[in-house]
Order: C-alpha cells, then structure tokens, then sequence
C-alpha cells in the first residue's frame, strides 16, 4: 500500500547576516542535510516542499521573523505536515516560543523533525527532552548575551562607538564617528536655537518652520527611514546626548570618546541646566494632570498624540481625550474617534494590564520563591505602573495596542513591594492588543466596552500558579548540578514530591 504523501517544509535560520552573501553559506547547509534527511524517509512518503523558509539575520530569541512567519501560516493553510529543521535551536531558543509553536504543531497535527536529534513532540518523553535541550539553548543565547553585554561596556569605557546609526552631525568611517561638517551645522542650530527660546516645544515648532527633518537613512535590507519631522522625545534625546561634547554614555556612567566634539562644553552645560530647570518646574505641576492618567500616552494610528481635555455641564466635570488632528486643524481623524472619554479608556487601561500583569513577568522569567505571596492584582497600584511603564498606547479603530516596557515594570515592582526579581539580559517591550467595539449611551456618549475579558493565560489559580514557578526554579537548579534531594530537604518535602512539580510544571506549560 503506498503511504500517504507528508509535505514537509524545511526551515533554516542564523542569528547573524555575514557570510550569507556567499555562494554556499550555513542556510544552503542547513537545507542540504535537512533535504537528504526528507529523501531517507522518501519510503514513509516525505516530500520536500519547493517554498524555501529561510530567516537569515534574524535572532531565534523571538518569533517575529518573516520566513517563520510564513511557515507558520502555510501550516494553519494546511500546506505542510511536518517541519524539518538542522538542530532545534534553529527554529527557536525559547523555551516560552517553543511552547507557542508546539502548540500550534498539535493543533494542526504538523510532527516536527530535528535532524541532528530525533524526537517526536507527540508524545510526553519526547516534549520533555525536547525542554531540556531548549532549556540549554536558553542558557546559552543568555551566555552569550552576556558576553556581548561585556565587551560593549569595555570598549565603552575605552571610548568606542559600539555602532548602530550614528548621532546627527556624524557619519560612521571603519566603525568609528567622523564629523559630517553640514549635519553638524544642523546639531548646533538646535542647541542654540534651545538656548534661545528656552522649550523645546517652541523648538520643534521652529524646526518645522525652518522644514529641517530627521536625516533620512538606507539600511542594508533597503529599508528607508528618516526624513520626518523631529518629536520632542527625539529633541530631548538629542539635547541630552553626551556624544556631542566627545563623550561616550554607558548606562549610568560617560568616559571620553575617541571621536571629535561638535557641542562646547559651555553651550551643552547651559543646556543641561536648562532642561533640569524645566523638569523642575514641570515637577511642580503634577496636580493639574493627576486626574489625566494615560496623558502623553494615547495615539491614533497614524501616530497624531491625543490631549486631556474637559467640559463642564450642570456642574459636573466630563473628562475625554482629543485628537490634536481636531484641536489644530478642526479634521476629523479617519479611521479613529476624534473624542475618547478619559474614564472609558482609562478604565480598559487599568483592567487591562492588571489581567496580564502576572504574565508580562512571566514572560521575563522571574525566579523570586515568594512571588505568589506578593504579587496580587488587587494590592498593586496599576496608576503608579502605567506612569512608568507604559510607553504607549496606540487607538485603532476597533482596537487599543498598549505597549509596556517589561524591564520598566520590573523595576516598579521591586522598589514598591517586597520583591526581588532579577535584572533581564535586555530591555524588551511587551504589546497587549485589547479588542473593543463603540457602543453610544443615550445622548450619544461613546463608551469603550472590550470584546472579550480574558485572562493572560498564565493568570492560573494560586497554588497551580505556585507550582509552576517553583517547578521553573527547581527545574533550572537542578540543571546547575542540584540534585533534587537537596532541593527536596531545603524545601522540607520530599524528593518524589520535588519531581512531581517539576514534571508538573512541563504539563502546565505545554497546555498554556
């Protein structure tokens, strides 16, 4: 009897683009022995799709790479059955990712073949195993992390550029700044124009009086950027750079660059006492916004901010946020509400994140054995977390994008409760997408009500919760060279009940 056809699609990926201009480079290697692997099982009935899945550069930290995107929605089409990858770190270095893809492999009966490691995820050994090697490549993507994190703070302190795109008023000669003698025409006329008119917002005005733009940018992938006007957040990132007095920033500490200074230092301490003036006196206006919780937050989708505004009717106070579309051009917004009431969005806002809270840490990998006692969303000041932690919130027509700067929330947390929760490797964001439709009350009062109200998925009951993030812990020790009847006389339970945890917790996070 002939076996039923499987389409199997092969996917590559390297962390890194050099050396994928070659005419045979490690993604044509990767393919070849998956290919040769797909022929072997040729009597099974595997066939090689023709699509190549290919993410060359990408990271295998997160899932946002476009050939595994499209892998992923051939796969929901029903166009493949089993993926073939080299190793399984190519396909992800996440324990959390790997979670997300399996899932999506059983949901639509898609087998998943590493060729250099033979497992199948259909059964529980094989899942196990399949988290332990994850879990070792976790550990070495966080190693290496680290490295990296120490050879930029080195050759910080020795005053090196570390790349990226260079400063206005520099260009980037043998990965080095050179002083571009025009753009650094433009970085002086800002500094002094500051100094002139004392605002940064009567700044950006000026400069977009004088037309003057962000300098427009190729990248090597022929992606343009630039060439719009300045924000103030740019303008006071700007202001407060110190690569522009020949100095070099690393983290909290600056040490002299090898590049040449375009800013005096005279011109650049007035300005830094300047902006600590204003500050200050910002500072001293917090009641008039305390009211106003998402100001300075909220976008439509074209990236047009909305501002506090108020009425008054019958003595009564209603408070919305308006376009400044509205406000300065008296046009309506396409595709967004020129008008959102302050309480309606605010109140989305607050539910919102106090649903995901527990899960954009753990996300984050938090690791503190006493979590589930503190971290509880009825005791925690959800205002306090979206003043610092929120970078943004972005109105589509029928849904909100609240993006959250996880390290931020971190922080947070650590210094207004009793936690300790580890610093991250790297700062990330965390989007949370809240469908809404507009219903209108009597009167016609638009009113934000959310399509669903669900939970963050690892928003579980307490003591499944617990155990899951001590499983997580124990797991992890145990990988270091704990055994488990150490962990087991630490804990004051017994070894059998250590294991049963830790394998508990590989269920909890497959069914998630």
């Amino acid at each position: 009897m002939k076996p039923e056809t499987k389409n199997c699609a092969i996917y590559t990926r390297k962390s890194t683009d050099e050396g994928l201009d070659t005419d045979f480079n490690t993604l044509d290697a990767q393919r070849e022995a998956c290919e040769a692997y797909i022929t072997s099982q040729k009597a099974e009935g595997w066939k090689a799709v023709q699509t190549q899945y290919n993410d060359g550069g990408y990271s295998g930290g997160n899932l946002q790479r476009p050939g595994l995107q499209n892998l992923l929605a051939d796969i929901k089409e029903g166009k493949v059955q089993t993926v073939v990858v080299y190793k399984i770190d190519r396909l992800t270095r996440s324990l959390m990712d790997f979670s997300k893809l399996v899932e999506i492999f059983d949901e639509h009966d898609v087998t998943f073949v590493s060729v250099t490691q033979s497992f199948n995820t259909t059964t529980s050994m094989g899942r196990l195993t399949l988290n332990v090697l994850l879990s070792f490549a976790q550990f070495e993507r966080e190693v290496s992390a680290e490295r990296i994190r120490d050879k930029i703070a080195a050759s910080k302190k020795k005053g090196m550029w570390m790349g990226g795109n260079p400063p206005i008023g520099y260009e980037a000669v043998d990965k080095k700044l050179i002083v571009n003698k025009q753009d650094a025409k433009v970085t002086r006329y800002i500094f002094e124009s500051y100094l002139a008119l004392g605002c940064v917002a009567k700044l950006k005005r000026e400069l977009d009086n004088q037309g003057i733009t962000s300098k427009t940018r190729i990248s090597k992938r022929e992606r343009k950027t630039g060439g719009k006007a300045y924000s103030r957040g740019a303008l006071y990132s700007m202001l407060q750079n110190p690569i522009y007095i020949g100095k070099i920033r690393h983290k909290e500490q600056t040490y002299d660059g090898q590049h040449e200074a375009i800013i005096s230092q005279n011109i650049w301490n007035a300005v830094q006492e300047n902006l600590k003036n204003q500050a200050a006196a910002k500072r001293g206006h917090t009641k008039a916004d305390e009211a106003n919780l998402l100001k300075s937050l909220l976008f439509d989708c074209e990236g047009t901010p909305y501002s506090p505004d108020h009425t008054k009717k019958s003595g009564k106070i209603y408070r919305y946020y308006i376009s400044q579309n509205l406000l300065q051009y008296r046009d309506h917004p396409k595709g967004t509400m020129s008008r959102i009431p302050a309480h309606e969005i605010e109140k989305v806002t607050v539910n919102t994140i106090g649903n995901h809270l527990i899960g954009i840490l753990m996300l984050d990998q938090i690791t503190d054995h006493q979590v589930i006692q503190h971290i509880k969303k009825q005791t925690l000041p959800i205002e306090m977390f979206i003043r610092t932690c929120v970078n943004k919130i972005v109105v589509h027509q029928n849904e909100l994008q609240i993006d959250i700067n996880a390290e931020s929330l971190k922080e947070s947390i650590q210094d207004n409760l009793d936690l300790n929760i580890p610093t991250k490797t790297k700062n990330h964001n965390h989007v949370i997408s809240v469908p809404f439709t507009i219903r209108r009350a009597h009167k016609g009062t638009i009113i934000l009500k959310p399509e669903n109200d669900e939970y963050d998925p690892f928003d579980l009951p307490p003591k499944q919760l617990k155990n899951l993030i001590r499983g997580i812990i124990w797991r992890d020790e145990h990988f270091a060279g704990m055994s488990m009847k150490a962990i087991a006389d630490r804990e004051g339970l017994s070894k059998a009940g250590v294991q049963k945890i830790v394998m508990g917790s590989f269920d909890t996070l497959m069914s998630l």
